[in-house]
């Protein structure tokens, strides 16, 4: 009952605040993977802010592979560059809630930025460090058309898995190109690959 209450107060807060969804889908050749997540200040001095991450596969050939994982954090920025985020994330059957630190970094141009949440998650009476990060490269090439680079990374002590994307980008509104997702699995040394075409839509939610 406490998983589906803390899933549900991720899920509504993601739909309540004032923020830019992004949808995306990529047609891999293993599985198909659907993402959105949200990025917001929630108050106006932009001292508390939303951080939400969906995330979705389809096994073209097994369906007991298909996974699904809703990540959240809410965060304090302390200075422009930090702050102290506590959240959690639910994957499949269980919830692991967490408590760390926000770091993030943009360029001027605002065309670079860096966003990571270093944290602690507790499961069955265990800790276990983990990070979560954002690495994005959106230059502009024309007044409608740029570059859409962008690496979604995760790290854990069970395993690494990055989700990246190259491609062009139109007036900021729609991005389109080429998807990797890469997961290694540290104990069994295990390399799984999935490569395709992506689509990603930003949506502004008043």
């Amino acid at each position: 009952m406490k998983k589906c209450l803390l899933v549900i107060l991720l899920l509504s807060l993601n739909m309540l605040v004032s923020a830019q969804i992004t949808i995306e889908g990529l047609a891999g050749n293993n599985y198909a993977h659907y993402l959105s997540y949200t990025d917001k200040d929630i108050d106006s001095t932009a001292k508390w802010n939303y951080f939400n991450l969906n995330r979705f596969t389809v096994n073209y050939n097994n369906n007991a592979l298909n996974t699904v994982s809703i990540e959240g954090q809410l965060t304090y920025q302390l200075k422009p560059w930090i702050g102290l985020s506590t959240g959690g994330g639910f994957y499949g059957g269980f919830f692991i809630p967490t408590l760390g630190i926000s770091l993030s970094y943009a360029n001027d141009r605002e065309d670079f930025f860096i966003q990571l949440y270093p944290t602690i998650g507790f499961f069955e009476k265990q800790i276990g460090p983990s990070v979560l990060g954002f690495i994005g490269y959106v230059p502009k090439l024309s007044k409608n058309w740029g570059i859409s680079s962008q690496i979604i990374f995760s790290i854990d002590p069970i395993e690494s898995a990055q989700i990246i994307r190259i491609g062009a980008n139109y007036l900021n509104y729609i991005q389109f190109g080429l998807g990797l997702d890469t997961q290694q699995m540290f104990q069994t040394k295990q390399l799984n690959l999935n490569i395709g075409p992506f689509i990603r839509f930003n949506f502004l939610q008043g």
